[in-house]
C-alpha cells in the first residue's frame, strides 16, 4: 500500500471515527432529558401519594419521548399551583423538548453515509437523508453534518437535560419556579445560578 493510501486510510478512520462517536454522544444524551422526564414523573406522583416505586416503572416503562413529555405537562399543571411566569417557563421547557424531540427522530431514524468518499478523500461531513410522507405525497429532509454540528445539537440536549434536573428539584423542594429560573431576551430559559430557595409555597 502506498503512502498516499496509507494517508487516506488514516483520515478514513480518524473522520468515520469521531463522526460515529458525535453520533453516539448525541443518541446517549438525549436519553438523559427522557430520564429526567420520568424523575419528574416519579416526583409528582411520589407527592400525590403513589409510594411503589414498581408501580412507577410500570407507568413509564413504554412511554418514549413525546408521551413522556405530554405526561409532564398534564401532571405540572394538574397537581401543581403554578404562577403565570411559572406556566410560561414550563410551557418554554416542554416546547424546547417537542422541538428536539422532532430533530432526534429525523437523526437517530434518518439514513446516514458516514464514511462515504467525499472531495480529496474527506470524510469529515456525513451526508443524510429522512423520508416523510404528508398529505402532498412524499417529503425528503436532506442532511451534510459534520462533528461540530452534532456537537452543537449535543451541548443543546445536555443544557435542557440540567434544566429538567433543576425543575425536578423545584417540584421535589416545593421551591418556586419562577424563582429557580430565568426567561432570557430570545426566550430561551437559563437556570439561575443560586441553590433551590426551599420552602415557599406557589401562591
Amino acid at each position: 500500500m502506498s503512502d498516499i493510501e496509507n494517508d487516506s486510510e488514516k483520515k478514513y478512520e480518524e473522520q468515520t471515527e469521531d463522526l460515529y462517536a458525535a453520533f453516539g454522544k448525541f443518541a446517549v444524551e438525549f436519553e438523559h432529558i427522557c430520564n429526567y422526564l420520568r424523575a419528574i414523573t416519579k416526583t409528582i406522583l411520589a407527592r400525590e401519594g403513589l409510594q411503589n416505586e414498581r408501580v412507577m416503572h410500570v407507568i413509564l416503562a413504554a412511554l418514549t419521548a413525546e408521551p413522556l413529555r405530554t405526561l409532564v405537562q398534564s401532571l405540572i399543571h394538574e397537581t401543581l399551583t403554578l404562577s403565570d411566569t411559572d406556566k410560561k417557563i414550563v410551557r418554554k421547557l416542554l416546547n424546547r423538548m417537542q422541538e428536539l424531540t422532532k430533530t432526534r427522530n429525523e437523526v437517530l431514524h434518518g439514513t446516514w453515509f458516514i464514511g462515504w468518499a467525499g472531495v480529496d478523500d474527506d470524510f469529515s461531513n456525513a451526508p443524510g437523508i429522512k423520508i416523510k410522507s404528508n398529505k402532498e405525497g412524499a417529503v425528503v429532509k436532506s442532511f451534510n453534518w459534520n462533528v461540530a454540528d452534532f456537537e452543537e445539537l449535543t451541548s443543546e440536549v445536555i443544557q435542557l437535560a440540567n434544566l429538567f434536573g433543576r425543575l425536578n428539584g423545584c417540584i421535589a423542594e416545593d421551591s418556586k419556579i419562577e424563582s429557580n429560573f430565568v426567561i432570557n431576551p430570545d426566550g430561551t430559559c437559563s437556570s439561575v445560578p443560586h441553590r433551590f430557595r426551599t420552602g415557599e409555597s406557589h401562591d
